[in-house]
């Protein structure tokens, strides 16, 4: 099996045009508690996009948690990958987060990916000689993969952070709620269980996916003149999370409409719903 380029997988990143309103959605399914982190010129620094050095980066974000993966709701303001996104694509999954190995780079120059985005995070001096900066890079893996990976240098310094103590420590976030909210105390959904991905063709995707480590994959199962599908298992600091890559066959399914509009992507996260609210979830995404 072909060496590992991530660790876990940490975040999803959801490009969204108002993180408030997207916000308030979240809140209807019992998400939360939620943080902010809006950039600054002393948060976000050294910014560059598509290797080109840029005067700013700036974006708002709302963040929570749902076992052991971070969600974000990221809205672009200036200079972000994210705002080419929803130009092209819509609001929706634009990357998810790994913690990488040395080999993910090396994969990367291998394939001739692109880093796009690059920014310096935080830059907060704890003490003189304790300065807490984390650089963030995204790179243009959709192509192979059918979403953009975002991961930050494993350095010594910020291996020894821990999330999100520390990073909260700087100021940059900040907690909007406390966790005793009467929203929060039945949350609709328990666990992410699945991200669906839909490709134009499995078998070479899947030989992409394999090139960064991940898998191993299940045998391929076919649904006759519907679709192909297989699925591999990743680790997160919860539950394990299944992806499932599918090559829609019906020109005529929602598949396949998905992937002539947007091209290759997450086309949805499926998550395991509370039984409390088995009777509810229909009514509840009529009103949203």
């Amino acid at each position: 099996m072909t060496e590992k380029c991530f660790t876990r997988m940490g975040q999803i990143g959801i490009a969204v045009r108002d993180i408030n309103r997207a916000g308030a959605v979240c809140k209807k399914y019992g998400m939360g508690p939620m943080r902010s982190f809006i950039s600054t010129e002393k948060s976000v620094q050294n910014g560059e996009l598509y290797g080109k050095k840029v005067d700013s980066i700036r974006f708002g974000t709302l963040m929570y948690e749902i076992d052991g993966v971070t969600f974000e709701l990221l809205q672009p303001l200036e200079n972000t990958v994210w705002s080419e996104f929803i130009e092209n694509q819509g609001e929706g999954v634009c990357d998810i987060m790994f913690t990488p190995t040395k080999r993910y780079y090396e994969v990367l120059k291998e394939r001739g990916i692109e880093e796009i985005m690059k920014f310096s995070l935080y830059n907060h001096k704890f003490s003189e000689d304790d300065i807490f900066t984390q650089v963030m890079r995204m790179h243009d893996t959709r192509k192979d993969l059918g979403f953009n990976i975002f991961t930050w240098d494993q350095t010594e310094e910020t291996k020894k952070r821990v999330y999100p103590r520390d990073h909260m420590a700087t100021g940059a976030y900040v907690q909007l709620e406390d966790g005793t909210e009467s929203h929060l105390q039945k949350p609709m959904y328990l666990r992410m269980e699945k991200i669906l991905v839909v490709v134009e063709n499995l078998t070479e995707t899947m030989e992409a996916y394999e090139a960064y480590g991940f898998g191993p994959f299940t045998e391929i199962e076919e649904r006759e003149g519907l679709y192909r599908k297989a699925c591999f298992t990743q680790n997160t600091d919860g539950s394990d999370v299944v992806f499932e890559i599918i090559q829609p066959l019906d020109a005529e399914s929602g598949y396949s409409r998905f992937l002539r509009k947007y091209g290759r992507g997450v086309y949805n996260i499926l998550f395991e719903q509370n039984p409390e609210y088995n009777n509810v979830i229909q009514t509840m995404t009529q009103e949203v």
